[in-house]
């Protein structure tokens, strides 16, 4: 009896042992383990480093790559899919934002923030339907209808344009915060800002409907959530883990960026005010 007792034991800890971990699936999408791993300068299995070692993203082999910037499946996926990951996983995303290049970050910043921008048109225009008195008087009236197309045709791209110049400053202004306190790491603020876009597209309406028929009603609640909260959550995160900076220094960094991002923010949206008035 106490034999049979014994093995059953040992069976449960080899079980135990042998189980494998649950994935983290915010992980998974981000991460992809080559097959071979090569020089990424010199393309040689052998190579002994052609990059210092400080100057890689990951030196456990794992190489994160964002949906946006792969390859094989349609546009609107990647888009989503890479929107959503630097919202609700922002953490995982933005503490190993891998290196690249600008023209990827650049398109998927300029598309994130037109969908975001249509998205609110849709929702003026929803509103509208509502007040249908409202919606006849700017119909026939020619310089209110006037208004309404150049608001459309001019003020959806250069509000997309305004919101992605804004979430640009607010990355180059986290790289020199994180230098300002001692950091010697390679910045990615332009690629942080860049995809940073993606907050928008998924925190306001049309990216909250979206995200309520895709992940459901808590998915949408936390996403709001976030809204206000992401940018300083996000930026302490790209801090500590691109930068390498202690958590004294993350949270003195961190504010100093949002000092700087304020006063940058301001000065932005008064010009785009004045170039507003010369265009309507």
């Amino acid at each position: 009896m106490e034999r049979a007792r014994k093995q059953a034991i040992s069976r449960e800890r080899i079980e135990l042992v042998e189980a494998p971990a649950e994935p983290d699936e915010a992980f998974l999408e981000l991460s992809d383990v080559p097959a071979a791993v090569v020089c990424a300068v010199c393309g040689q299995p052998d190579c002994g480093g052609c990059v210092p070692m400080d100057d890689l993203t990951n030196a456990s082999g794992v190489v994160a790559i964002l949906p946006w910037e792969r390859t094989g499946l349609g546009w609107p996926t990647r888009l989503w899919a890479t929107a959503r990951l630097m919202t609700l996983s922002h953490k995982e995303l933005c503490s190993s934002l891998p290196e690249g290049g600008l023209a990827a970050p650049f398109t998927f910043a300029l598309i994130a923030e037109g969908i975001a921008a249509l998205g609110l048109a849709v929702c003026f225009a929803a509103f509208g339907l509502l007040a249908p008195d409202i919606a006849h008087v700017v119909l026939v009236d020619p310089h209110l209808r006037g208004m309404a197309v150049r608001g459309l045709v001019v003020g959806l791209p250069m509000v997309a344009i305004v919101m992605v110049v804004l979430h640009v400053l607010h990355g180059l202004i986290i790289d020199r915060a994180a230098r300002a306190a001692g950091s010697v790491k390679r910045g990615r603020g332009l690629r942080f800002g860049l995809y940073a876009c993606g907050w928008d597209l998924v925190t306001l309406p049309l990216g909250l409907c979206v995200l309520l028929f895709t992940d459901g009603p808590g998915a949408v609640r936390r996403a709001l959530g976030l809204a206000v909260s992401v940018p300083n959550r996000a930026a302490r995160a790209y801090l500590s883990g691109v930068h390498a900076l202690d958590p004294a220094r993350t949270l003195r960094a961190a504010k100093s960026a949002n000092v700087g991002t304020a006063v940058g923010a301001l000065a932005v949206l008064i010009l785009a005010g004045v170039a507003a008035v010369f265009l309507f």
